[in-house]
């Protein structure tokens, strides 16, 4: 007999993720979701506990949780989520909040968070990073091909993007703190800059990237960037960019948040999908 998955709550990338898992023979039990967003495949269960009951595998969405219940429709509140699950089940989500993760030792019931798993970060660096062209090329007056574009941080969104930005022609360059990734992006042919230092060539670049969550681009920063602009910001909460003083000066910037799951929810469900199967071979 198939192990029994309920995927309980989330956007189309569990509906995704759900489907892949179908296609992996797991018997899949979905609950939370609006009607309208299931595919014609789906066992919808009528409720939470027909859903979870004996579920071996348990998937969430991303986040997960808030401090006071799932995220899903309707909603389920964390004790009742948790009274639920059947002991020996294995809870996967993204970005499982406190509560959640203390109600669950509370019952010894093992979880997963897909959201720290290193090859959920990298692969889905590739839809960020996508998205993120996608939404340079709807709000550039010009190609990218030649365009000089200056990517702020060479971690895994960085070095997929500057790659991307690279192969279709634009003039990259990149900015790191550490002295092995400064050598890293010279060694793949961009122009490295340290990320101290991008004030004193912000004027540079009509396109800038930061994937950085931390602030980059202050008053000083952004009083360098030209006028004409545009700042796409891939950072989380917080951020790297100064809103209000960059609205104050007239620059253009768009916080792209949650880019995989708004620009391509059917390659970041199978990749939360491909991060499941790891974390239940593993187990």
């Amino acid at each position: 007999m198939a192990k029994k998955i309920a995927v309980i709550g989330g956007d189309m990338r569990q509906v995704a993720a759900a489907r892949q898992l179908l296609k992996n023979e797991f018997d899949v039990h979905l609950f939370g979701f609006n009607k309208e967003s299931l595919y014609k495949d789906a066992k919808l269960a009528q409720s939470a506990k027909d859903a979870l009951s004996g579920a071996k595998i348990v998937l969430l969405g991303l986040p997960a949780s808030d401090d006071y219940g799932i995220n899903c429709e309707p909603s389920l509140s964390i004790k009742s989520f948790v009274s639920l699950l059947d002991e020996d089940a294995i809870v996967t989500g993204g970005k499982l909040s406190a509560a959640l993760k203390k109600a669950l030792d509370e019952k010894n019931v093992r979880y997963a968070d897909y959201l720290e798993r290193e090859e959920f970060a990298v692969l889905n660096a590739v839809p960020t990073a996508e998205g993120a062209i996608e939404i340079a090329m709807r709000h550039m007056p010009r190609t990218l091909n030649k365009m000089k574009c200056l990517v702020v941080g060479f971690g895994r969104i960085g070095k997929v993007l500057a790659k991307m930005l690279s192969g279709i022609g634009a003039d990259v360059t990149c900015s790191a703190r550490k002295c092995p990734d400064i050598a890293w992006i010279r060694a793949y042919g961009y122009t490295p800059v340290q990320t101290g230092d991008i004030a004193e060539m912000a004027h540079e670049y009509p396109l800038i990237f930061n994937t950085v969550p931390h602030m980059i681009f202050d008053e000083k920063v952004l009083k360098m960037v030209r006028g004409d602009a545009l700042i796409i910001d891939l950072a989380s909460s917080p951020g790297g960019v100064d809103f209000e003083t960059a609205k104050k000066l007239g620059i253009n910037v768009i916080w792209a948040l949650a880019l995989p799951g708004k620009a391509s929810p059917e390659s970041a469900g199978e990749i939360i999908a491909d991060t499941v199967m790891n974390i239940i071979n593993e187990i």
